[in-house]
């Protein structure tokens, strides 16, 4: 017998932002009996949603179209995109506008037009903005998407929970072995489907605009299973996020704050590097550029004692800094600065890129199917190539909106069309010992010293201008991690209820799956295209047009190459 609780569901879903989200409510619409798990309190958890900005594409007014949209998402990835997916899943973006308008998301209108704000890479402006100009939306989301669920009584809830991993019968999921944070159980979910909607892992970086809690758990959870993940080496940073002072450390809205207010950038020799290297565009160029710029600027000792360079705003007249900042008395991070003692008409802004995104994941296709059956994957953790090399801002989010609605159709239907599986006690049992072993030793190696050692290796390795010298180095290390520190994975508080270092234990094995398929990947793209740079191989090559996979065979991380299609839109 099971010793563990067993629950039965038709829909798992491993995450509660935007996308996981979405897929429930799609699910319960078409009569699916819904799981919807985070592992923090239900909409205060660590998702990414809520903690993003103003970016939302949605093409809605002439002479915006489908098409027009697809083409710059397709150019800002560097043709390296799924084609297939980007006008499957765009063309719900106008709907899903309408949709959070409906559910109440204030948005900017005038004689009840949304306003459309363009963001780079866009051919016509189609962002939504917060009603309040600069404003982010992620605290709107944060209002409105959570009540949705409540709404649905029959979303059934569970929150601060993990996912330990997946249970599988055959080559099929069939549900996951859960950690129950509140008490320490484990639990077994049952399901006919199940929905990853566990983000990225912005969190496997020093500095991140995101929760550090992501760690990649999905990511890890469905390269074990044996799914195939792809784009692995792709990771997307923020430019201008403050490193300095500590109470605003990787807010994103630095990076908005710039093009509200149109501010410098200056190295520690008072010179306006963005000036010298885009006479035209200056600081009003792609985020891509903006970041190496900066990463230059640094790693040639030109930059900030906190190792940033400078945001300065000192060029405007204090009375019109005065009159943007009226309007925005209650924004936690203007009163952030001031309470640091940060008067911005003064004062410059320590800021450097931040980990803000990831474009690899799963493989997936238009149903946000995984390779694995019964395994569906969304948003950052859902991959499929639909990013290409690089995101075009403000798509994230209407692509989240999107797989959701795809993704919750089809595990749906399936609910209908399938019995309930059945569990194998001795594959739970494998996850259950795996799960408790670093509780029953002694001694060891500590979560947060793993965590440390592969967030250093990231931010160092997997950042800008990589070579094939250090990254085959920084393989070692993390193979090393692998084979010496993982066995040795030590709990050392021993209760069961809200033990957060046992949490970190279960994130520091996700951690370094995912170190490793994202090292790997970069060593073996040798180009630079998008957001993965090679400064042994600086040029795009045409013959790298082509997906990174990766899979587990026989307990080995495997690469192969898989050639990239253009039914819609040629090559230039």
């Amino acid at each position: 017998m099971l010793q563990e609780e067993t629950i039965e569901t038709d829909v798992l879903i491993v995450g509660a932002g935007i996308a996981g989200i979405r897929a429930a409510i799609e699910a319960d619409a078409q009569g699916a009996r819904v799981l919807l798990t985070t592992k923090g309190a239900f909409g205060k958890d660590g998702a990414a949603t809520w903690m993003a900005g103003s970016g939302y594409q949605a093409a809605i007014y002439p002479p915006d179209s489908l098409e027009q949209h697809a083409e710059d998402t397709i150019k800002g990835g560097r043709f390296l995109n799924n084609q297939e997916l980007v006008y499957e899943f765009l063309k719900l973006a106008p709907m899903t506008v309408r949709e959070l308008d409906r559910w109440g998301l204030r948005m900017a209108k005038k004689e009840r037009k949304v306003l459309m704000w363009k963001l780079g890479g866009h051919t016509y402006p189609r962002s939504i903005q917060h009603v309040k100009v600069g404003e982010l939306l992620g605290g709107e989301y944060r209002r409105v998407l959570p009540r949705q669920i409540r709404l649905r009584e029959r979303i059934k809830v569970l929150d601060d929970i993990f996912l330990v991993d997946v249970i599988k019968k055959d080559n099929a999921v069939v549900g996951g072995l859960m950690l129950d944070i509140k008490d320490g159980s484990l639990k077994v979910i049952k399901a006919k489907s199940t929905i990853l909607a566990t983000g990225g892992f912005m969190g496997c970086y020093e500095l991140t605009t995101a929760n550090p809690t992501l760690c990649g758990d999905g990511h890890g959870v469905a390269y074990r299973a044996g799914a195939r993940m792809m784009d692995m080496e792709f990771v997307q940073f923020l430019p201008n996020v403050p490193v300095w002072p500590p109470a605003v450390r990787g807010d994103a809205y630095g990076y908005t704050f710039v093009f509200l207010l149109r501010g410098q950038l200056y190295n520690k020799l008072g010179e306006r590097f963005m000036e010298r290297l885009y006479p035209v565009e200056k600081e009003f160029i792609t985020r891509e550029a903006i970041d190496r710029a900066t990463v230059r600027e640094i790693r040639e000792g030109r930059g900030s004692p906190h190792g940033g360079v400078y945001l300065s705003f000192k060029h405007l007249p204090r009375s019109l800094i005065d009159d943007f900042l009226k309007p925005l008395k209650d924004n936690s991070f203007f009163i952030a600065l001031k309470e640091a003692g940060i008067d911005i008409g003064e004062d410059g802004l320590e800021v450097a890129p931040a980990a803000h995104y990831v474009q690899g994941g799963c493989w997936i296709n238009n149903k946000c199917e995984t390779s694995l059956e019964g395994l569906y994957a969304v948003g950052e953790v859902g991959s499929g190539g639909k990013d290409g090399a690089d995101r075009l801002a403000g798509n994230s989010l209407s692509f989240c909106m999107a797989m959701g609605i795809a993704a919750g159709r089809e595990v749906a239907a399936r609910a209908k069309a399938i019995k309930m599986p059945q569990i194998e006690e001795a594959q739970v049992k494998d996850i259950r010992d795996q799960a408790l072993a670093p509780m029953e030793r002694g001694d060891g190696i500590r979560a947060q010293e793993i965590k440390r050692s592969i967030k250093k290796l990231m931010s160092n390795y997997m950042f800008f201008a990589r070579k094939e010298g250090e990254l085959g180095a920084a393989l070692k290390e993390v193979e090393k991690i692998r084979s010496e520190m993982l066995p040795r994975l030590w709990v050392k508080a021993k209760t069961k209820r809200f033990n957060l270092d046992w949490l970190e234990a279960l994130e520091a094995r996700n951690m370094v799956d995912v170190g490793e398929m994202a090292m790997r990947a970069a060593l073996m793209r040798q180009e630079s295209r998008g957001l993965h740079e090679r400064a042994d191989y600086p040029n795009e090559d045409p013959e790298w047009l082509k997906h990174i996979i990766i899979e587990k065979v026989n307990e080995r991380m495997t690469l192969t190459t898989e050639g990239v299609t253009f039914p819609y839109l040629e090559l230039e």
